[in-house]
C-alpha cells in the first residue's frame, strides 16, 4: 500500500463539463501522476489522500472541482475533519507494518495524527530540495524499475 496526495490541478481545470469522475481520472497534476505511476509499477495497490474527500481508492468517485489543502499543521476548518480522517482509517483495515507516502513533510505530522502514532510510514521523498527533485526522483525509480528503499 502506497499513499499518494490528490494535488491542485483536476480535469475540470481542463475540460469543466467532465462531471464526476473517478479519482484516478480526476488528479491531473505532473506530481500526482508521478506518484501514481510509481505506485501503480511498484505496488499496485494506493490510496489517495485528498484535503476534501479524505482517503480514496483509485475507483472512488469525486464529484467535482475543489481548492483546498493541508496545512503543515494538518486539517483546517476548509479540509476534511481530522476525525473523519481517523474513522475512514480505521473503516480501511490496513495491517501493513510499514506503509509509503509519497509527498512532501506535511504529510508525516497528519498521518500520524490519525493513526494515533500507531502505524508506520516512510517518506521517501523527504530530504529532497523541492518539488522539482521530488519529481526527478520519481521519475528516475519509473524509468529504471529501482523501488525506494524502505
Amino acid at each position: 500500500m502506497i499513499i499518494i496526495p490528490s494535488g491542485k490541478p483536476k480535469i475540470w481545470d481542463k475540460q469543466e463539463d467532465a462531471g464526476p469522475v473517478i479519482a484516478r481520472q480526476a488528479y491531473i497534476g505532473n506530481f500526482h501522476c508521478l506518484c501514481r505511476a510509481y505506485a501503480e509499477k511498484f505496488e499496485g495497490e494506493y490510496l489517495i489522500l485528498s484535503p476534501k474527500y479524505g482517503f480514496l481508492t483509485p475507483d472512488s468517485v469525486v464529484i467535482g472541482t475543489y481548492d483546498v489543502r493541508f496545512t503543515a499543521r494538518g486539517v483546517t476548518a476548509e479540509t476534511i475533519s481530522l476525525e473523519e480522517l481517523r474513522q475512514q482509517w480505521k473503516a480501511l483495515g490496513i495491517n501493513q507494518e510499514t506503509i509509503m507516502m509519497l509527498g512532501g513533510k506535511k504529510f508525516e505530522l497528519l498521518l500520524s495524527a490519525i493513526t494515533d502514532g500507531k502505524q508506520g510510514f516512510t517518506f521517501p521523498l523527504h530530504g529532497t530540495r523541492g518539488i522539482g527533485d521530488m519529481q526527478k526522483r520519481l521519475r528516475t525509480a519509473i524509468n529504471t524499475g529501482e523501488p525506494f528503499g524502505l
